[in-house]
């Protein structure tokens, strides 16, 4: 219960922050401008857009299914053997998960996960432990792929990190020095006490200790795919894909000539946006759209009503994309689609499984 009711603080503060986010970010837009903007757009570049989009989750379902495939199967004739997940499962599951991001953050990770454990036979917890390495790797790539700002924005990077840390910047000044520190002691001590409790869990629980194990064997998924090369090449076109996406809405907008921004410009500002995306606010929803439109005005003096557009097309595009092949996803698989983790071969209904 208790475990419930702090989800649903994190879930509610989420949401304050992307409504706090997403009124600061459109303040001061001028909406009839802005409608005419997006009016105007040349809506012949939509079709690339949508495709590249779901190509880069395509691309990423293929990775993941990667990682499943080393994953064994958990009851049946042939459980405990590797058999290849079906990708078109994987792809349904990574677009359903993407829809549910909107409903809370980091919701659709465990719902993708969910569902390719039951309709693959695969154990819960291993399977949580793939989902896991990807987002490493993605996290991994993206921490390579920043170190490209500098050489983007060579002479705005003094800028660009006071906008980035300006909010937290102030927080940290108004906020209590005593309070900091309380509050730093109490997340030491809940972090101790935590590590403490799962220690002793694990060497008197023999169902948490199978558990973990299964959930190492996802985390050990990339060493065992034995196709290295294969991961990198894909995750390369994943982040090719999202520089696309970040580059043609421009195009369909006609911002690209009047403020210069060609592809590499777009490359920098989609790595920027995913800054607002990585903070938790369902589906990114405000702390992107202020990311961005700060960004957009500091880097190249784009009006807000501008870069309010951009925001907005990108941002709202994609969620009515993902909710919409997400929602056909689930109507495809129709019964077949699970939300309830397999229970483990003792038949007895556990999330260790």
């Amino acid at each position: 219960m208790a475990g419930s009711t702090r989800e649903r603080w994190v879930h509610v503060a989420s949401i304050l922050l992307a409504v706090l986010l997403l009124w600061l970010a459109l303040k001061g837009v001028e909406w009839d401008i802005l409608s005419g903007i997006l009016l105007s757009a040349d809506y012949r570049w939509l079709a690339p857009i949508v495709g590249v989009t779901l190509l880069s989750h395509w691309l990423r379902a293929l990775r993941w299914s990667l990682f499943l495939d080393t994953v064994p199967t958990l009851r049946g004739p042939e459980a405990g053997s590797l058999k290849r997940v079906s990708r078109s499962d994987t792809f349904i599951s990574v677009m359903v998960g993407y829809m549910a991001n909107y409903a809370g953050p980091r919701l659709g990770e465990v719902i993708r996960t969910v569902n390719v454990a039951r309709r693959e036979n695969r154990s819960f917890s291993a399977v949580l432990g793939t989902v896991v390495v990807e987002r490493a790797v993605d996290m991994l790539t993206f921490g390579l792929c920043l170190l490209t700002l500098p050489l983007i924005y060579a002479n705005q990077m003094a800028p660009l990190w006071s906008m980035l840390t300006e909010p937290l910047q102030a927080w940290f000044a108004r906020t209590s020095p005593v309070l900091l520190w309380g509050g730093g002691l109490l997340l030491l001590g809940l972090s101790i006490a935590g590590v403490w409790a799962i220690w002793r869990g694990i060497r008197r629980s023999t169902r948490f200790s199978t558990w973990m194990g299964r959930f190492q064997d996802g985390l050990l998924s990339l060493a065992r795919t034995g196709r290295t090369v294969q991961v990198i090449l894909w995750t390369v076109a994943i982040w090719i894909c999202y520089g696309l996406m970040a580059w043609l809405p421009f195009l369909m907008l006609g911002l690209n000539t009047p403020f210069d921004i060609g592809p590499v410009g777009a490359w920098g500002l989609m790595l920027i946006g995913a800054v607002g995306v990585i903070i938790p606010s369902p589906g990114g929803i405000g702390t992107y759209h202020f990311i961005t439109i700060q960004a957009l005005a500091l880097l190249y003096a784009m009006p807000a009503t501008d870069a309010a557009s951009y925001a907005l097309l990108t941002h709202t595009g994609q969620m009515l994309l993902y909710v919409a092949v997400g929602f056909a996803g689930m109507l495809f698989l129709g019964a077949t689609f699970s939300l309830t983790p397999p229970t483990p071969p003792d038949h007895q209904p556990s999330i260790d499984s």
